[in-house]
Order: C-alpha cells, then sequence, then structure tokens
C-alpha cells in the first residue's frame, strides 16, 4: 500500500494520540488541565488549510485532529471541527460528514474528562450517539471510523454499556486489516481486544491479542 507523505507525517504524532486517548475515557473521574503555551505553527498551519474547504485528502484531517490532540486542546479541537462540519455540511458525502463526526467523537473522549461530573455522563452519551451516526453515515464500511469508535468504546466504564459495540467494531477491523490506513493501526486494535478479553476472564485469548499487538504487558510497553 502507498503511503501519503500526510499519513507519514500523522504517524508521527499517532503514539501521543493514542496515549492521551487510552488516559481519558477510563477516568472519567480525573482532569487534564494541560494546555499549549506557546504558538504551535504546524497546528495553525492545519486549521488554515482544513477552513478553506475540506480537505480533498482525508489524512489532512486526522493530522490536525492530531495535533490538538498533541497540544491538549481536544475541546477546541472538537468545536473546530464541528463548526466546519456545519459549515461544509451541504458539500460533503455521508462518508465524509462521518469522518468530520469521528474526528470530533474522539477529540470529545479525549476532552471527557474536564466537563463538569454535573454534565459529563451526559456529554459521553452525546459522544457515543456522535461515534453511532458516524458508523451509519459510512454504512459501517470505513477503517477509521471502525477503529475509532472501537477504541473510544473499548475505555468506557460499563454504566455506558459499550463493551460489545467496542468488540464488535474492533473485530470488523481485525476481519478488513487491508482496508487500514496503515498496518501499524492493527496494533491498537488488537491491544483493545485483548483487554477486552481480559476483563471477560480469557486469559488466553487476552494473551493472543497481546503477542498480536506487539506490547509487551497491557500498561502499553513495547517489546
Amino acid at each position: 500500500m502507498r503511503i501519503t507523505i500526510y499519513l507519514l507525517a500523522a504517524l508521527l504524532v499517532f503514539g501521543v494520540l493514542i496515549a492521551k486517548l487510552r488516559a481519558t475515557p477510563a477516568r472519567l473521574g480525573h482532569g487534564n488541565h494541560g494546555g499549549a503555551s506557546s504558538v504551535r505553527p504546524e497546528l495553525e498551519y492545519l486549521k488554515a488549510v482544513n477552513s478553506v474547504a475540506p480537505p480533498r485528502d482525508p489524512q489532512l484531517l486526522f493530522l490536525l485532529m492530531a495535533q490538538y490532540s498533541n497540544a491538549n486542546l481536544q475541546g477546541e479541537g472538537a468545536g473546530f471541527f464541528s463548526a466546519r462540519l456545519k459549515e461544509f455540511g451541504p458539500r460533503l458525502t455521508d462518508a465524509q460528514k462521518a469522518l468530520y463526526l469521528s474526528a470530533i467523537g474522539l477529540l470529545r473522549a479525549q476532552h471527557a474528562s474536564q466537563v463538569s461530573l454535573l454534565h459529563r455522563v451526559g456529554y459521553v452519551k452525546d459522544t457515543i450517539a456522535m461515534l453511532e451516526q458516524a458508523k451509519q453515515l459510512s454504512g459501517g464500511q470505513v477503517f477509521v471510523v471502525n477503529w475509532i469508535a472501537g477504541i473510544v468504546h473499548a475505555q468506557l466504564p460499563g454504566r455506558f454499556h459499550q463493551k460489545r459495540a467496542a468488540q464488535d467494531e474492533l473485530a470488523w477491523c481485525v476481519a478488513n486489516a487491508d482496508k487500514a490506513p496503515h498496518a501499524g493501526w492493527l496494533r491498537e486494535v488488537y491491544y483493545y481486544l485483548g483487554k477486552l478479553a481480559l476483563a471477560d476472564g480469557e486469559q488466553g485469548k487476552a494473551q493472543g491479542y497481546l503477542r498480536r499487538s506487539g506490547y509487551k504487558d497491557f500498561n502499553g510497553r513495547l517489546r
């Protein structure tokens, strides 16, 4: 598979994106008050590019999403993409709308710990609904849409009843690995399938997924 320059750039911040995503949905009781303390030219450039028109290469959208995450500006990022979705909506295909909704949903999931306890459950439920809408618009056939939904759902507390959805979405990603932007995206799929299996008491299955992920343990340490 040919990898575009945008995907290569996105992979440079992919690890940071994953680390932050892991830290947020599963810790709904903890805050994260980090922020950007300096000008970030890459983020500003990508904001400008994504403000002109819907990007022809969706990697530009997800590269900006990763920049917002890297800068601890997930709330601002979700707002930016929500505004673009509203502005560009009439020009977007259903698949393009699904990509915007997925990016918004992932950033909202990362931002959840900063939402007040009074409003947090409703905020998370709205995020779940957004990810479901993205899957419906994409016909359930876009790898990135299913990947984001699966990773987010896998980390939500049991009260939200999303474990089965996470298992189905992640299993779909395994079955459709040829649709992944890059083989490296499967690492997190196996990792979270392993964690879900571990939570179900399926030790053998969990260790099998862990080996396929390339991680040393379920603390996210690489081999």
